[in-house]
C-alpha cells in the first residue's frame, strides 16, 4: 500500500479532444467549466484570477495574509519580513535602502491592504465552491462510471481551474459562498464526496485540512469512508478502484496525525509566547515599582508596607530634627519687619478710601 496518491501530470488537452467533449455534451454540462480553447485561453483565465500587485507580498510572491508596513513604505507579509529582519538584513527588500527601523516588534499591520486582500481571497474561494459543487453534482446526475466522469472533468479544464485558483491563493478551507448559498462542506468534502479523489488530491497538496467536520459532524476521513460504502454498493463499482480508495484513506489518516501533531506544536507556541509576554509584564511592573520607590526614599518620602499611605522615612525625619530652630533675636527681628508691613498695608488701604470718599 502507498503512503500517497500518486498525481498525475495536468496535460492541455488538444481542441479535438475538447471539441469532441463539448458537442457530446448537454447545453447544461457545457455552462459548467467550458473548456479551454487554446492556451492563451487558459492564460487568461490565469490573469483575470491573479490578484493585484498591491495585495502580493515582494518577498513570497503570494497573495498577502498578515501585511505589515514596514520602514520603507512596502507592505509584505510579517512573517516573511520578521525572517528577513532576523537574517541581519538591514535594507529594504524592494528599494535596497536602509531601513529606519528594524525592530520586528514595531511593524504596523496594514488594515486596508489586509481588508482587499481578504476580500480577493473570499473571490476565489467562492469561486473554488462554485466549480467544487459543480464537480459533485454532475457526478450526482450523470450515469457514467468513475473514470468516464473523472475524465471528462479532466478534459474540461476543472484540474487546470483548481489548480489556478489554489495558486492565486483561494482557501482550499473555506466554507459556503458560491452562487447556491453556503453550507458547512469544504471544497475537500465535496470533492470526496463526488469520487473524484485525483481533485481531491489536489487539494491535499494545497494543506486542504482533513479535520474540519461539516453540519453532519463528519470530517474528511469519515466522508471518504461513508462514500467508499455507498460506491461499492452502485452497480457501476469495480472491485479495481478499492485499492485506489484505501489508498486515498490511508493517505487522510497519515494527514491527520501530521495534521494534529503541527495543531499542538501551534498551541504550544502560542500558549509559551503568552506565558513570556505575560512575564515580561509582570517583570516591567516590578521595575517600575522598584524605581518610584527608590525615588521616594530619595526625596524624603517612603511607602509603609501595608499599602496605607505615604510617611516621610527615618532618614528624613532623623534629618530634619538635627537642623536647629531660628535664634530669638532673628525671631523678633522677623516679627517687627511683619507689623511694619502690616502698618504700611493699614496706611495705604485708609487713604485710597478717602481718596474715594471726597471723589
Amino acid at each position: 500500500m502507498t503512503t500517497g496518491i500518486p498525481l498525475h501530470a495536468v496535460e492541455m488537452p488538444n481542441n479535438n479532444e475538447m471539441l469532441a467533449s463539448a458537442s457530446s455534451s448537454s447545453p447544461a454540462l457545457l455552462s459548467f467549466c467550458p473548456p479551454f480553447q487554446s492556451e492563451q485561453d487558459y492564460e487568461a483565465y490565469l490573469t483575470s484570477i491573479a490578484p493585484p500587485r498591491e495585495l502580493i507580498c515582494p518577498i513570497t510572491q503570494e497573495l498577502l495574509y498578515d501585511p505589515v508596513i514596514a520602514s520603507d513604505g512596502h507592505t509584505y507579509e510579517r512573517t516573511s519580513l520578521v525572517t528577513w529582519l532576523s537574517m541581519g538584513n538591514a535594507r529594504s527588500p524592494v528599494t535596497n535602502s536602509l531601513l529606519e527601523n528594524t525592530n520586528p516588534n514595531m511593524l504596523v499591520t496594514n488594515l486596508v491592504v489586509g481588508s482587499m486582500a481578504n476580500l480577493h481571497r473570499e473571490k476565489l474561494g467562492n469561486e473554488l465552491m462554485n466549480i467544487c459543487r459543480g464537480v459533485l453534482a454532475r457526478r450526482r446526475t450523470s450515469n457514467r462510471r468513475d473514470g468516464e466522469q473523472r475524465n471528462d472533468d479532466e478534459g474540461r479544464g476543472v484540474v487546470m481551474r483548481i489548480e489556478g485558483l489554489l495558486e492565486a491563493g483561494a482557501d482550499p478551507n473555506g466554507r459556503g459562498g458560491g452562487s447556491d448559498g453556503g453550507d458547512s462542506n469544504t471544497p475537500l468534502h465535496l470533492l470526496i464526496q463526488s469520487g473524484n479523489l485525483r481533485l481531491a488530491s489536489h487539494l491535499l497538496n494545497h494543506d486542504a485540512s482533513v479535520l474540519l467536520t461539516n453540519d453532519a459532524g463528519l470530517d474528511c476521513i469519515a466522508t471518504a469512508q461513508k462514500v467508499y460504502l455507498e460506491l461499492q454498493q452502485q452497480q457501476h463499482w469495480h472491485p479495481s478502484q478499492s485499492a485506489e480508495w484505501n489508498d486515498f484513506i490511508h493517505e487522510l489518516r497519515r494527514r491527520e496525525g501530521v495534521e494534529k501533531a503541527r495543531r499542538e506544536a501551534r498551541d504550544r507556541a502560542r500558549s509559551q509566547a503568552n506565558d513570556d509576554h505575560r512575564e515580561r509584564q509582570r517583570t516591567l511592573a516590578a521595575n517600575a515599582r522598584s524605581s518610584s520607590n527608590n525615588a521616594r526614599q530619595q526625596h524624603g518620602l517612603g511607602r509603609m508596607d501595608d499599602g496605607a499611605g505615604f510617611f516621610p522615612s527615618l532618614p528624613a525625619l532623623q534629618f530634619q530634627s538635627s537642623i536647629p530652630g531660628p535664634s530669638p533675636s532673628v525671631a523678633e527681628y522677623e516679627n517687627s519687619e511683619k507689623e511694619r508691613l502690616n502698618v504700611i498695608l493699614r496706611s495705604i488701604g485708609f487713604i485710597v478710601l478717602v481718596y474715594f470718599l471726597l471723589c
